[in-house]
């Protein structure tokens, strides 16, 4: 059975195929994932951004898994956002894309989808963690779908304004 997606579902994939789908970090061990997101969940940036969220989960899927996911565990937090939740990685998709995407679900309100609010949460954690110029290749190749030409109108502007500071 063939699985038909949404347009903004389509076209946010096919930006992350043609972008950062193969930058960032792969990892080999489940635990090296998990260490990754507790230090991120953990840290003062994601602390000041996305409060709510106070643990997450990495497991595998499970053998022959085609697609990653996500799960919350509570609804708890911010407009009954999950304040825990479990990454659910397939089988050979340990990268820090896939676990970021994931992530991005559990931190915006239950029902976003794919929709531009999932994805300026999503391109501000590749800003953060995958670096500018994933970004920047990531935010253009948004910006050409159907249904995210204003999409980064809304990325968090205190990493610029911290930037302006530093440089």
């Amino acid at each position: 059975m063939a699985v038909t997606l949404g347009a903004l579902q389509a076209g946010l994939y096919a930006a992350e195929r043609e972008t950062i789908a193969v930058l960032g970090i792969r990892w080999r061990r489940l635990a090296d994932a998990q260490a990754y997101v507790d230090r991120l969940i953990c840290s003062e940036w994601f602390f000041e951004r996305w409060p709510h969220l106070v643990r997450c989960t990495v497991e595998r899927r499970g053998e022959g898994s085609v697609w990653s996911t996500c799960q919350p565990l509570d609804a708890q937090g911010l407009a009954g956002g999950a304040t825990e939740g479990v990454v659910l990685v397939a089988d050979g998709a340990l990268a820090q894309p896939v676990v970021l995407h994931e992530l991005a679900h559990l931190l915006v309100s239950p029902g976003t989808g794919h929709q531009p609010a999932f994805a300026e949460t999503l391109l501000s954690l590749v800003r953060h963690e995958m670096g500018f110029d994933a970004f920047a290749a990531y935010y253009h190749a948004l910006r050409r779908r159907e249904g995210f030409a204003g999409v980064g109108e809304g990325v968090d502007a205190r990493d610029a304004t911290i930037e302006a500071e530093q440089g």
